[in-house]
């Protein structure tokens, strides 16, 4: 993985005046192909469902995540037990689960989802959740480049489901490897 690019990366929570450009990000074909894929919410709807996830007390926590300071892409953590349905459709009750997407069509198809996952999960998501040691994720079958930036950085799959008529593939990653990884990228 490339130092240079890992060590640009940053994350922001997620805040009301940030909600126009992940507005912007949802209709971009690219993430309707796999998130929001029914429909499209209304700028209301989106908004209204996003402004609930910014009360500290919600159990989704919600950031943008940076190169050099430029916007590139949406990323959110929750601990898996926090939503029962959820547990109840991957089959698992423990651990954190995320979602993220590339927003900005200039960092796609360079590895910069692999390296936006592997530095939100060692340096945001397994510290929030301290407590959890393995991370769940689960990608649509025919999402090839979701599928490879997950298992580039580790995620090993475990099973597959179906969510709405469409086949997905669960991984998981242990929180150790996670961080093996990760020091591997900085130490060299």
């Amino acid at each position: 993985m490339d130092l240079a690019r890992y060590r640009d990366l940053s994350f922001e929570a997620l805040n009301e005046a940030s909600l126009s450009l992940l507005y912007r990000w949802l209709q971009q074909p690219h993430i309707r192909e796999f998130y929001h894929k029914k429909c499209i919410p209304s700028w209301e709807e989106m908004r209204a469902e996003y402004l609930q996830r910014l009360n500290p007390d919600w159990p989704t926590r919600c950031f943008l995540s940076y190169s050099n300071s430029i916007p590139m892409g949406y990323i959110q953590v929750y601990r898996v037990a926090d939503y029962p349905e959820y547990a109840a459709m991957i089959g698992e009750d423990h651990g954190i689960s995320l979602d993220l997407f590339i927003g900005d069509t200039d960092f796609m198809g360079n590895r910069w989802g692999r390296l936006m996952l592997l530095k939100f999960l060692t340096e945001v998501a397994f510290p929030r959740f301290h407590a959890e040691d393995v991370c769940w994720i689960y990608h649509d079958r025919l999402n090839h480049r979701a599928l490879s930036a997950s298992q580039a950085v580790g995620f090993r799959h475990v099973r597959e489901f179906t969510e709405e008529g469409d086949r997905k593939e669960l991984l998981v990653l242990g929180r150790d490897d996670a961080m093996a990884l990760a020091s591997a990228v900085v130490n060299g």
